[in-house]
């Protein structure tokens, strides 16, 4: 069973609803909306199919509606792809509209020419792209392409001088809201954060009661690196966004980033998520290469909660092949022996220590008893995300009453989501030993580790176990 949850993007190669379904099918845990593309209209809809087809398929999917930010991309280019060459002139313009072609392109950025200084680098695609400013004409900028690629149309582009200075919340961020708090998705996607601050202002956005998507802030600049402390502290979760996080930092830097990070997270009790190029060539190859087999093994091994696709599952020719062998590769890298947090490293610990101290104490117990499984009975899913923090050997239950409850659970390491109807208190532990039967987590005969909050004074907070026979 793989214990390291899939986020999959879905785009025009996937977003119908049987090539959905077959998406979620193929093991995918949540699904990725990115709102840097297509209408909110598309993107609200599309969350409703997830939860109507993962309902159908008997499980609990997780939505996680990306907030675009204010990521400056190119306009459309014709057919929808240009080949630049090293060497040739390339135009830059300040306007999103007409249609570019090889030898100049749109851009969201109108103060394009304010931010361009003669000899600066401009990075498109990803950084697959570079271009060196040689000057300013008007509102435009001419360049000299100094690498050239594939440009499609509205690709990221990299202008560091003037990335310092934009709002990271922009109107399109609103609308994107929004549309995800109507849409009661489980997780918001925070791009371009430099700071703790930058995460307090989106969640005053959201509604005091009633469902609140999860934030996950998105590492992928130079400010949030030199922020990250703070910025996982106010986070619910965490992306490590290689994409970004490769320009504006040194290559080289990003695979020790990607472990620091992780590092920091697990410590924390946050889930956090790998992303960008995991499986990239297999967005055109049935088979991805070593080194990409490598790294999502690596991630796993580093601690990472989920692996996320992008172009792979939203415009890829082998979508669910990719799915699959992503599974199979997390699979195989949870088999190799790693080292378990240590209790006293978990930085969340200092805020209940009773929770944290039970959370441990039921992982202890039930690798030494050779327990099922651990069953979880939440009704925030703290519970369960004490208890994976501390990566047990058995499976873990996520048990709750309430569907935004599970779909919280799906990008947390290691947890099965299940539902359970609302019962007298008394009855809970019965319904929850039905609920891991069912799904195939324990036998008549078995042992089982339940943890739970009592009544009473500090009910909602973990702080009991219990070993029973089912």
């Amino acid at each position: 069973m793989r214990r390291t949850k899939i986020v999959a993007t879905i785009g025009p190669a996937t977003s119908a609803p049987e090539n959905l379904r077959q998406l979620l099918a193929a093991g995918v845990d949540v699904v990725r909306l990115n709102a840097a593309h297509s209408d909110m209209e598309t993107h609200s809809n599309n969350a409703r199919l997830v939860r109507e087809i993962a309902s159908s398929l008997g499980r609990s999917v997780g939505v996680l509606v990306d907030l675009p930010g204010p990521k400056i991309r190119t306009g459309l280019v014709v057919g929808d792809a240009v080949e630049l060459e090293s060497g040739q002139e390339f135009l830059l313009t300040a306007t999103d509209d007409g249609m570019g072609d090889v030898h100049h392109v749109a851009t969201t950025l109108p103060e394009l020419a304010q931010w361009a200084r003669r000899g600066d680098e401009v990075y498109l695609a990803d950084g697959a792209i570079v271009l060196r400013v040689l000057e300013s004409l008007g509102s435009d900028v001419r360049t000299e392409v100094v690498r050239g690629g594939t440009l499609r149309s509205r690709k990221g582009m990299h202008l560091p001088r003037a990335e310092a200075h934009v709002d990271p919340f922009t109107e399109r961020d609103a609308l994107a809201l929004e549309m995800a708090i109507a849409a009661k998705v489980d997780f918001l996607g925070l791009s371009f954060v430099r700071r703790a601050e930058d995460v307090e202002r989106v969640r005053a956005m959201l509604p005091r009661r009633g469902v609140r998507p999860a934030l996950v802030p998105k590492i992928e600049t130079a400010a949030a690196v030199d922020n990250l402390a703070g910025i996982i502290n106010a986070a619910d979760a965490v992306m490590v966004a290689r994409g970004d996080l490769g320009i504006q930092m040194p290559a080289r830097r990003v695979p020790l980033l990607q472990k620091e990070i992780i590092r920091f997270c697990n410590q924390a009790g946050k889930p956090v998520i790998t992303a960008t190029q995991m499986l990239e060539s297999m967005t055109r190859s049935p088979l991805p290469t070593r080194a990409e087999v490598n790294d999502v093994a690596n991630a796993v091994l580093d601690g990472t909660d989920a692996l996320m696709l992008s172009e792979e599952t939203a415009v890829g020719l082998f979508p669910y092949e990719t799915v699959r062998m992503m599974s199979e590769v997390a699979e195989s890298a949870e088999g190799w022996p790693h080292d378990r947090v240590d209790p006293s490293a978990i930085v969340g610990a200092d805020a209940d220590r009773v929770a944290w101290a039970v959370a441990h104490a039921a992982v202890q117990a039930a690798e030494d008893l050779g327990v099922a499984a651990i069953l979880c009975l939440t009704r925030s899913g703290q519970t369960a995300h004490r208890v994976a923090a501390f990566r047990p050997k058995v499976p873990i239950a996520g048990i709750a009453t309430a569907n935004p409850v599970l779909g919280g659970l799906s990008l947390v390491w290691g947890v099965q989501p299940l539902l359970v109807p609302e019962n007298p208190r008394e009855e809970q532990l019965q319904l929850a030993i039905a609920a891991a039967r069912t799904a195939g987590m324990v036998r008549d005969g078995d042992l089982v580790a339940v943890v739970f909050g009592s009544a009473g004074p500090r009910a909602g907070s973990t702080d009991s176990v219990r070993i029973v026979r089912v």
